[in-house]
């Protein structure tokens, strides 16, 4: 459920959701409101002929004044009848007349053909508090009400009817003497009814509008301050993570520069006084291949001493400066120029992304490429080739060098990135080490593919690494050792900068 409402959080139909949720519970507030309101009014509706039709036949009872002249004028059923007659002929479509006693038990009626039917429980509770009552039935039967024939102007079948019950009781001292039932033709009542709920929907379809409106204005509203909101937010949180990762990255290559810089120390005066004693000797017989592989490795070595100084100065230093991926490209194409002569191999950078790296960042990213390309000549026989490739996928950078060597043996492939006997015949730190390197960078360094026909190793720089411009797919360009691409307008200071 959890997973479900965060992904409704981060869908884009979220508003549309909220804005149907808000839409229902207003239409369903509006049609319940009306429906109450129709109900009261329908009631106040057919109430209103019983009060009426109440004090009409209150005005008659006691039209003779005093109470004893009542009591003489109703002593019996025939006048009880007569005045519930004559209460009827004020109100058009009474259809018939019905007289109950003191008790409730049908006594006569009017027109002769009326069926016998007692009062209702509930109407003759409102009898004895001297209270009118009326009951409604929307499709009542003729046959239900008379016995034999219908009234003048009724069509037959079902009719809409209204019943009206009227006490009959004395006034100074109240006592009930009889009820009188007025049946009548509600054919007018329904079509009150009718206008009633024309004019009851109406108005609540433009209320319904007219809150809709209102609703959707104010959720629009709503909705684009919070989307204002988090952009900020989004925004904010990515300046916290990247300032976090510098953070995180400076302590780590704090700690790291610290231990190197001592080891750096100690060896930098060796290698310098072993690297003069190789190059001054003389090599014991031509053909001493050996000789001149522990020549270029003293120099290699002094080399990357001086990289990893170079690297540590401009970590605790200020200086701060860009780099773009075509730069550093270049950069990596010069450095290699010499070992690629050396091996007859050819590189070739090859760039299909374009993006920004801060100097700190670029320096770990060339040492690691360096390395990676360095093992890739090594491996790659004479006439073929190395590619260096920089590819966008999604917001990240994809930095990949793939050789044409043999690849790796498969026992191998599990302890590739652990210190052990390389196939080279070196103690394998070199991969070691670049990929602790990348976990520095927060990057992650993987062997794409490895076969017959080469291996493929894969820097991916993730988005916080890059500044502006990250990802975005350019055109791109080749270059290799002997011919390079269209120059960039920093590539010589950063080059200089860089050795």
């Amino acid at each position: 459920m959890s997973i479900l409402l965060h992904q409704l959080r981060r869908s884009r139909l979220l508003p549309f959701l909220v804005l149907g949720m808000a839409l229902t519970i207003l239409g369903a507030a509006i049609f319940v409101g009306t429906n109450r309101l129709r109900r009261t009014v329908r009631v106040q509706m057919i109430s209103r002929d019983g009060d009426i039709l109440y004090n009409v036949a209150l005005a008659q009872q006691f039209a003779g004044g005093a109470p004893a002249d009542f009591d003489a004028r109703l002593r019996s059923p025939a006048d009880q009848l007569a005045l519930a007659l004559n209460i009827s002929q004020i109100k058009e479509g009474v259809l018939a007349v019905r007289l109950y006693d003191a008790a409730g038990q049908f006594v006569t009626a009017f027109p002769p053909n009326v069926s016998e039917a007692p009062m209702k429980s509930g109407a003759w509770e409102e009898m004895k508090g001297f209270r009118p009552s009326s009951r409604y039935t929307g499709a009542a039967r003729l046959s239900d009400v008379f016995l034999t024939g219908e009234p003048d102007g009724a069509d037959g079948g079902t009719v809409p009817l209204l019943e009206v019950n009227i006490p009959i009781h004395t006034r100074s001292q109240p006592r009930l003497l009889a009820a009188a039932q007025l049946v009548l033709d509600a054919r007018n009542l329904e079509q009150e009814f009718a206008k009633l709920d024309r004019s009851l929907w109406r108005q609540s379809l433009l209320a319904f509008l007219a809150g809709s409106a209102l609703l959707l204005a104010v959720l629009r509203w709503a909705y684009r301050r919070l989307e204002q909101s988090n952009a900020l937010l989004r925004e904010r949180t990515a300046r916290l993570l990247r300032a976090n990762h510098e953070l995180t990255l400076a302590a780590k290559t704090g700690a790291l520069g610290a231990v190197t810089a001592h080891l750096v120390h100690g060896l930098s005066n060796p290698l310098a006084n072993l690297q003069e004693f190789v190059a001054t000797c003389p090599a014991r017989g031509p053909g001493d291949d050996a000789w001149l592989d522990a020549v270029a490795a003293t120099r290699r070595m002094q080399k990357l001493v001086h990289d990893v100084v170079r690297v540590l100065g401009e970590l605790d230093g200020t200086d701060r400066y860009e780099i773009t991926l075509a730069e550093l490209a270049g950069i990596l194409s010069e450095k290699v120029q010499v070992s690629t002569q050396a091996f007859g191999v050819a590189c070739e950078m090859k760039l299909f992304a374009e993006g920004t790296l801060d100097n700190r960042h670029a320096n770990l990213i060339l040492l690691i490429l360096e390395n990676l390309v360095h093992n890739a000549l090594q491996v790659t026989p004479r006439g073929r080739r190395v590619q260096v490739s920089f590819a966008a996928s999604g917001n990240d950078i994809v930095c990949e060098v793939a050789d044409e060597g043999p690849g790796f043996p498969p026992h191998l492939l599990k302890t590739l990135f652990t210190p052990c006997r390389s196939t080279k015949g070196g103690s394998g730190l070199g991969l070691a080490i670049s990929q602790q390197m990348a976990h520095q960078l927060g990057a992650k360094l993987e062997l794409k593919r490895s076969g017959p026909d080469g291996c493929v190793f894969a820097l991916v720089l993730p988005s916080v690494v890059l500044q502006a411009g990250e990802g975005a797919v350019g055109t791109g360009t080749s270059t290799s050792p002997n011919s390079t691409s269209e120059p960039e307008p920093n590539l010589e200071a950063c080059a200089s900068g860089a050795n």
